[in-house]
């Protein structure tokens, strides 16, 4: 347990210890995760059943008042994936990923009227939405009696319980209310921007379904990283912004291939064949990217998903049976200079071009950290396939001239780092049967450079175990 851990437990424990002196109640969240969202499905939220998103707001207690916080309902809908056209003259129709062909699987996706996918037919909150807050929002409890808040229906909170399992005295609490009308669900506040820009203009009227490439400037800023997107697949700028950090922009890419011999499939090859975008949304408290089409994989998808300081990369593999994978972060020439740490190597290695000798054992968390801020990320996958954890490795390279080719960004390996499955995965395509399936999940968080570089592969350590442990919530209707 971190400095920083026992330091949130022992004032945690304290303020519990008060709360529940006073009948169980707290003015003040004793939360220590600022950068977790908490998501919640329309499903556990029955009174907002056939509530309008534009209608749901949030809450905390601070301060002795009421203070409202943002909040963000997502739709989500089942939709088939349909198939890319035949040429991208084809016209497009709303009800598929592709926006034509037959229909073929279906899979649970977020709605967006800007894509083929379209809206949600239930324009209302419903099981399936997703609606999302920032643990770091979260207040205490109001003294019994209190009055709702202003701008509400009455009677219609909804008390969330949060609590931190890795520490239980860490509890914060928001209240989710019907808005009578008058109340922006953003609070007034915008933690991520994205722009999603396509150069040809706009997407149902001219992106290139059947084969690409589709350049895009699209970006997306918080107060803490800037991340840039020229095209599906390609993640190319990684600007930290938080303060002291120097905003020197630290990525080549986030690379996916066989191997580093070879090309034959890359990002690059994903974005030159058929693809489509699923959703590009901006809310207040995240923005959201998904697409799908990767060569022969047409239905393979990633979806970003970004907060104020973190971006979550989920990927899908929907494929038939291919022979091996890599899936990387490769920093750029700004990041020399910078030490890489890992679970493995925690006392770290300087990325400068040379390389080092890294352990192949999957680390669980790595870092990357310098005058150009502090990164921290951690790469993992599950799957059905049970012999895939024995056959994945790390991968590791810092070398300004390699030996092979690079299939796309600069000509180097700086501090280049990932998982590398070396063996052949079998079919995941549900298209034929039998199919397996994995995904990958890659969470990336932005911080301020380390003041004490000492304690950088401890509050590392202390962050990858908050994601294996995820907060905890409970709903009950409100009752101050």
């Amino acid at each position: 347990m971190t400095i920083r851990r026992l330091l949130a437990v022992s004032l945690a424990g304290g303020l519990a210890a008060t709360a529940l002196a006073g009948c169980d109640r707290t003015d003040t969240s004793t939360l220590n995760r600022p950068s977790t969202p908490v998501v919640l499905t329309g499903g556990k939220l029955n009174r907002f059943g056939g509530v309008a998103p534009g209608r749901v707001v949030a809450f905390r207690w601070a301060g002795g008042a009421w203070q409202q916080i943002p909040v963000q309902v997502d739709q989500r809908k089942l939709v088939p994936f349909g198939s890319a056209p035949a040429s991208n003259a084809a016209p497009g129709t709303p009800g598929t990923v592709y926006g034509g062909g037959s229909g073929g699987p279906a899979t649970l996706q977020y709605a967006d009227p800007n894509t083929w996918v379209g809206a949600d037919p239930n324009p209302n909150v419903d099981a399936d939405d997703e609606v999302v807050f920032m643990a770091a929002d979260a207040g205490g409890t109001p003294p019994g009696g209190t009055a709702d808040p202003a701008g509400v229906v009455a009677g219609s909170g909804t008390q969330v319980a949060v609590t931190d399992p890795r520490a239980a005295a860490e509890r914060g609490w928001v209240y989710l209310y019907r808005s009578t009308g008058g109340l922006d669900p953003a609070a007034g506040k915008d933690y991520v921007d994205y722009a999603f820009a396509l150069t040809s203009g706009g997407y149902k009227t001219t992106y290139r379904r059947a084969s690409g490439p589709n350049p895009e400037t699209s970006k997306v800023t918080t107060p803490t990283y800037t991340i840039s997107f020229p095209d599906r697949w390609k993640e190319t700028t990684w600007k930290v912004l938080a303060p002291g950090a120097s905003q020197a922009d630290v990525l080549d890419g986030h690379k996916n291939q066989f191997s580093t011999s070879s090309c034959s499939r890359s990002n690059q090859t994903f974005l030159e064949e058929e693809g489509a975008f699923v959703a590009n949304i901006d809310g207040p408290v995240r923005a959201i990217r998904s697409y799908v089409g990767a060569n022969s994989g047409p239905l393979t998808q990633r979806t970003h998903v970004m907060y104020r300081d973190r971006e979550d990369v989920i990927t899908n593999l929907r494929v038939h049976a291919i022979p091996a994978i890599m899936d990387f972060v490769d920093y750029s020439s700004a990041a020399k200079g910078m030490t890489y740490r890992s679970s493995t190597k925690p006392g770290g290695v300087v990325i400068d071009g040379v390389n080092d000798s890294i352990s192949t054992v999957l680390p669980a968390w790595e870092t990357v950290d310098g005058p150009q801020g502090r990164i921290y990320t951690r790469n993992t996958f599950t799957s059905s396939q049970a012999n895939l954890g024995a056959a994945t490795t790390h991968f590791y390279r810092d070398q300004s001239l390699p030996r092979e080719e690079q299939c796309w960004g600069d000509s180097s390996f700086y501090g280049a780092s990932g998982s590398y499955v070396q063996r052949g995965i079998d079919n995941t395509d549900p298209r034929t049967k039998p199919a397996a399936w994995l995904t990958a999940t890659r969470i990336n968080q932005f911080l301020p450079p380390a003041a004490d570089k000492a304690k950088v592969a401890a509050y590392a350590g202390d962050w990858a175990a908050d994601l294996d442990r995820p907060l905890t919530s409970s709903v009950t209707p409100s009752a101050p």
